[in-house]
């Protein structure tokens, strides 16, 4: 798996995680413990995502 592949993964993750969160779990105990881990999933994910390539004039 690339980086990209992952990295599209943990975005998804980190977005569903976020909605059921928001939607669901808002009366429970681990509502903020859940919220922050989904919101660095999904920025982790994020910054994985981007490829950048050098061009054909620096190679």
């Amino acid at each position: 798996m690339s980086r990209k592949t992952i990295g599209i993964f943990m975005v998804i993750v980190g977005a569903i995680a976020m909605i059921i969160n928001l939607s669901y779990l808002k009366p429970y105990e681990y509502y903020d413990v859940i919220r922050r881990l989904s919101y660095v999933l999904f920025m982790v994910g994020i910054f994985m995502i981007p490829s950048y390539s050098k061009s054909e004039k620096n190679r």
